[in-house]
């Protein structure tokens, strides 16, 4: 009996969104540099400023997908543009056409994991592969997605302090046709 009321318990907790959720404090999202105050290492690092800006972007993108007030919702477009360099904006007009005929209201980042992988860049570039889940204004789950996306955190040392800026490359990388290829490389005779 008290087993089945925990696994009833467990599976509602998964369909249900429970996080914290200010539109005031949302609106205010906007990527600026990213600086790290307490003692980690590179990778803590960039997995904190990465899961931090994923969450910012997808809550941001549910709230002006939702919002009705063109004024506000252009503001909003504005912001979220700025976690893409300048190529790649057109991201954000599909991701929030999305989200609106789904009736999104609500987002979270869950099982994230950065794809270990070395730049060859003085920029680092990473993927993550994390599951978004999409919650309907009743905040009741509607679908989950697993992405895996691509980001740059440039390095932007100011004061003797490490900051970070963060720009997506792709929310939704594709698989590479050449990753699947089957020729080998090399030469042989």
């Amino acid at each position: 009996m008290i087993l089945s009321i925990w696994i009833i318990y467990s599976c509602k907790q998964d369909t249900t969104y429970d996080g914290d959720y200010n539109p005031e404090v949302i609106k205010g999202y906007k990527n600026e540099a990213s600086t790290v105050n307490t003692k980690m290492d590179s990778i803590e690092a960039i997995n904190f400023i990465s899961k931090q800006k994923l969450r910012e972007f997808y809550e941001l993108s549910a709230l002006a997908s939702n919002n009705n007030d063109s004024v506000v919702q252009e503001i909003l477009i504005t912001q979220l543009r700025s976690y893409f360099s300048k190529e790649e904006m057109s991201e954000v007009d599909t991701l929030l056409s999305k989200l609106k005929n789904r009736n999104i209201h609500f987002v979270s980042v869950a099982k994230f994991n950065i794809i270990p992988n070395d730049s060859l860049t003085p920029d680092t570039i990473k993927k993550a592969d994390y599951t978004l889940n999409l919650f309907n204004k009743d905040k009741k789950l509607v679908k989950t997605i697993d992405r895996t996306s691509i980001f740059v955190l440039k390095q932007e040392p100011i004061q003797f302090k490490r900051e970070f800026k963060f720009y997506f490359q792709t929310l939704n990388m594709m698989k590479d046709s050449i990753q699947n290829d089957t020729i080998s490389s090399g030469v042989k005779q």
